[in-house]
């Protein structure tokens, strides 16, 4: 395999920019998967990986040497770069010896099977988002929708957040929620958005048939356009002072109210 030795290299330059800004992973289609979990994860999801980084130390473990050799068995490029080329291209600060380019899948509102999507409506915390994803394919979900100033879902703390579920699972981006809620309603799926204020708690929600589950940000909470599509709304009843519960953390308890239901012999809401 080829070598690379210099930060100022152009695919070095290349990676960088995939991780730093999101314009550039929107027009070229690419993002960055950094260590070996992840890039193992899109390697079994059938992600198309158009060239990949490692050290020469990475080869010293025996799973690193498997995965090298997986992915060139794979027909993905690969280059042998120094620890301080991986340093410069990667977004971890302590980078796990592997990184790799891949092609980001596109999806549209019709992909999304008619199941439980989780609808994210200007989440700005990678990490939320991230759990968001991983929680949705934890426990019953058919997909993530992303629309409003949410953070791009395939940037680098987003990615590694997920644990690979942003691989398996079709993930939407939408500009704006509105359009993008009003489609999922035009395929027979059911708004239902958290709210502070929401009129109903998890368990008096029928979370069978299609429903797109709205996320709002954690500063703003859900934007006009998903509370005035919304068919139901929906808050998490809470004790003491505390006046709200982050993003990930609030969608994880929806989404288990809704296995819980989906689960259950002749699960239903609870009235």
């Amino acid at each position: 395999m080829a070598r690379i030795s210099s930060p100022r290299n152009a695919l070095v330059r290349l990676v960088r920019s995939l991780n730093t800004d999101r314009r550039e992973r929107e027009t070229r289609g690419e993002a960055v998967i950094e260590g070996i979990r992840l890039t193992e994860e899109a390697l079994a999801a059938g992600l198309s990986l158009s060239f990949f980084f490692y050290t020469a130390g990475l080869l010293e473990k025996e799973r690193g040497r498997r995965l090298v050799e997986r992915l060139a068995a794979a027909g993905v490029q690969g280059f042998e770069v120094t620890e301080e080329v991986l340093e410069r291209a990667a977004d971890t600060e302590t980078p796990q010896g592997i990184l790799a380019v891949c092609a980001i899948p596109r999806h549209q509102p019709e992909d999304l099977p008619p199941g439980l999507v989780v609808v994210a409506d200007g989440i700005q915390d990678p990490g939320n988002l991230g759990t968001l994803v991983r929680a949705a394919e934890a426990l019953g979900g058919a997909g993530v929708a992303v629309g409003g100033q949410t953070v791009d879902p395939w940037s680098p703390k987003v990615v590694r957040a997920s644990m690979g579920s942003l691989f398996r699972l079709p993930v939407v981006t939408a500009r704006a929620t509105g359009p993008l809620l009003e489609a999922l309603a035009g395929r027979g799926f059911r708004v239902v958005t958290a709210d502070p204020g929401g009129r109903r708690l998890p368990w008096e929600v029928d979370w069978s048939g299609p429903v797109a589950l709205v996320i709002g940000s954690e500063a703003a909470g859900p934007s006009p356009a998903a509370r005035a599509l919304a068919a139901e709304t929906v808050r998490i009843p809470m004790v003491g002072p505390t006046e709200s519960l982050n993003a990930g953390v609030a969608g994880c308890l929806l989404l288990y109210e809704a296995l819980r239901q989906r689960q259950a012999p002749g699960g239903r809401p609870v009235q």
